[in-house]
């Protein structure tokens, strides 16, 4: 590590205190996607204080920002996620253990995510002043990640059009690049408007608009043997009536599509499209299509792997302490062992063996090398859009015990206490060391900027949002689950 990088890494663990006091506030916020007013506050507020331009309520989201120090060029992004998930409440104990019965907890580790940015970028700051870096430093207060594509519609608003390269990071159990590209997703709803009338007395007379909704999805089932193998087609009846002698006149199911690129995606969503009108002129009910939202899959830059990957050596992995190995031991005992299987269809033949016995220990303890390019994970992101409007990478540092499931109460009680920490500390230092790299290297700008370019040159980017999308807060709002 250079004398320099080695002052901000310093910077980051003298202000430690402060960082995981934020930290801790967002966790026991813990507010859900597009209500983090008391999150995005602190967050926002914390950096005005350091001197950032904030700009509050952006995109039409009162809990979305942008923060801004510094001038001229480059403009590097750090990207902030802080909201929550439904019903994973749970205090900083290796046991299920609610705070709150069916309150909102951190099971996805997003308090970590945006303030291990926070600390990135007041990082950067102290480098600018120092002279060390030279351009723009931003924060990009991200909410709704797990309701919305909120990046997305940031990007839709012009938001990143003078954006270099953009950063980020994700909480995990391991210490890795993420390389793989994610599922591309729409979020839907179906609603069938139909007719009331006596189940028993006069059923002649009513349209069900349930029926309408099981007509649609036994449809949808049938379309699963003519989609591609790795199109996911997922739905959930969100309202189905109220009572059985009553026709229900109103229903509506809730879809996920989800394929490995967005061309595809829009395809199936044709499809889908047509088995609901066809459901809705079986049972003479009138459809109604709620768009939620959309999100693409990443585009790779590999440019920027190589620039994170680089850093996240120089940052070094997470030291736990034995009381973090025994805390991370007992999380263990309360996973399925086999969530990790499927790890090992990522993992090269030659690699297998060590691979294994990382996966078999409680907490990863080393920087792994860059595995999965070329594949797609099974989950989908907003920080995909954001990929196809400027050159982005993303990494993941251990911030919950080997093995622990995705948006669960495990990783919510690792986010409240010292694991999580030392993975947000080191995602911090890798923010920073990155991009001071980028401001100092305009060769490095120029690399990741002409991949971006050759990668969208024949398939540039064309928002998910349909033409003239006003988008459905207050639906969004009722639903609970995630996109991701």
């Amino acid at each position: 590590m250079s004398k320099n990088l080695r002052v901000y890494a310093n910077w980051i663990e003298a202000n430690r205190d402060k960082l995981i006091s934020i930290s801790d506030q967002i966790w026991s916020f813990a507010e859900i996607g597009l209500e983090e007013y008391k999150s995005s506050e602190l967050l926002a507020n914390t950096l005005k204080e350091a001197g950032f331009k904030v700009d509050m309520g952006v995109a039409e989201m009162p809990t979305a920002f942008v923060a801004s120090y510094g001038s001229g060029k480059p403009v590097i992004a750090i990207l902030g996620e802080y909201d929550a998930l439904p019903g994973l409440s749970q205090v900083a104990e290796p046991i299920k253990k609610p705070l709150k019965e069916n309150a909102p907890g951190h099971g996805c580790g997003h308090n970590l995510l945006g303030t291990g940015s926070l600390g990135g970028v007041l990082a950067v700051k102290e480098a600018i002043d120092a002279g060390d870096a030279k351009g723009t430093i931003r924060y990009y207060g991200c909410p709704a990640e797990e309701r919305f594509n909120a990046k997305g519609f940031m990007a839709l608003n012009g938001l990143f059009e003078d954006v270099d390269i953009s950063l980020t990071w994700h909480p995990s159990f391991l210490n890795m690049v993420n390389t793989m590209s994610a599922m591309a997703v729409n979020s839907v709803v179906f609603a069938f408007h139909g007719r009331t009338a006596h189940a028993a007395g006069d059923p002649q007379n009513g349209r069900s608009a349930l029926d309408a909704v099981e007509l649609m999805n036994i449809g949808a089932n049938y379309l699963r043997e003519h989609v591609i193998n790795d199109v996911r087609l997922h739905y959930v009846i969100t309202n189905g009536g109220l009572a059985p002698n009553i026709v229900p006149e109103y229903a509506e199911v809730w879809y996920f599509i989800r394929a490995p690129n967005r061309g595809i995606v829009e395809e199936t969503y044709e499809r889908v499209l047509k088995i609901a009108k066809g459901a809705a002129l079986m049972t003479e009910t009138e459809l109604e299509v709620i768009f939620l939202g959309g999100m693409y899959n990443h585009l790779a830059n590999e440019s920027i792997w190589e620039v994170l990957n680089s850093n996240m050596r120089k940052a070094r992995a997470p030291k736990f302490k034995s009381e973090e190995i025994e805390f991370a031991k007992e999380i263990k005992k309360t996973t399925n062992p086999k969530f990790m299987e499927g790890y090992t269809r990522y993992i090269p033949p030659d690699f297998m063996d060590l691979a294994m016995s990382i996966l078999s220990q409680p907490l990863n303890k080393m920087v792994l090398p860059m595995l999965g390019k070329g594949m797609v994970a099974p989950g989908s992101t907003d920080v995909a859009d954001v990929s196809w409007v400027t050159p982005l990478g993303e990494f993941q540092t251990a911030c919950s015990a080997m093995g622990s499931p995705g948006h669960s109460w495990q990783n919510a009680a690792a986010a409240g206490m010292s694991i999580g920490h030392k993975g947000m500390l080191t995602a911090a230092k890798v923010l920073a060391f990155s991009a001071i790299d980028f401001m100092n290297n305009p060769v490095l700008v120029e690399k990741a900027r002409k991949e971006f370019e050759e990668r969208t040159k024949d398939n540039p980017y064309k928002s998910p949002f349909p033409e003239g999308y006003v988008p459905p807060f207050e639906k969004l709002k009722k639903l609970s689950g995630s996109l991701s």
